[in-house]
């Protein structure tokens, strides 16, 4: 297990799509599985934010799941 650093999201002006541009999609800009996602998550919602990247954050890249993808997340969010 890594050592976490202190979470860093940024604020993203360009809301990002669900469907359809790989490059503004939910897995291009967050780690879904990163352990500090939800207090990024309170944080992106505190300043008002309408949405937020992980790309910056040097969690960024540590992946704690073996399943990375939208699906896995809500069903992970779900059996929370």
């Amino acid at each position: 297990m890594r050592v976490m650093a202190k979470p860093m999201p940024t604020e993203l002006t360009t809301p990002i799509n669900l469907e359809g541009n790989r490059k503004m999609s939910v897995e291009a800009h967050r780690n879904l599985f990163c352990t500090a996602y939800d207090d990024c998550l309170n944080e992106a919602v505190k300043r008002g934010w309408n949405s937020f990247t992980c790309v910056r954050c040097p969690n960024y890249t540590i992946v704690e799941s073996p399943e990375h993808s939208i699906e896995a997340f809500a069903t992970q969010r779900k059996s929370a």
